[in-house]
């Protein structure tokens, strides 16, 4: 027999989401540099860390190894960054999205400001500011 899902308090999920934030933030310190480049972290979910792996032949190992060094990498986790945590569950996920790369900059910075004089300038004529 299922038991019917209760509505949760507004505001009801406010610590999971901070204990998230502090673990994105730390997530190379808690799971390794090894691994930082390969997971992520998902969520915290009634005091789960669920981590995601976007490399599928390596979820088995992964679950295997964090079995084993779990109760280190809790106690890591619970001395450093004050959450309380009772498991960990690895699961696939997508890889994450690229950044995009940044707009390359004018070599010449001067260039760069006059436009912005020069635009600024037209603006002012067309209020009729400054004369053309």
């Amino acid at each position: 027999m299922r038991r019917p899902a209760r509505l949760l308090p507004l505001g009801a999920r406010q610590p999971e989401r901070r204990a998230e934030a502090r673990l994105r933030q730390a997530w190379s310190f808690v799971v390794g540099p090894a691994l930082a480049g390969r997971t992520r972290l998902l969520r915290v979910e009634r005091n789960i860390l669920v981590m995601g792996c976007w490399e599928l032949a390596r979820i088995a190992p992964l679950r295997e190894a964090a079995a084993a060094v779990w109760p280190e990498t809790r106690e890591r986790i619970r001395r450093s960054l004050g959450i309380a945590l009772m498991g960990l569950q690895v699961v696939p996920c997508d890889p994450p999205e690229a950044e995009p790369e940044p707009a390359p900059r004018d070599p010449d910075p001067l260039r760069g400001a006059l436009h912005l004089l020069e635009a600024r300038h037209r603006e002012r004529a067309a209020r009729g500011l400054e004369p053309e």
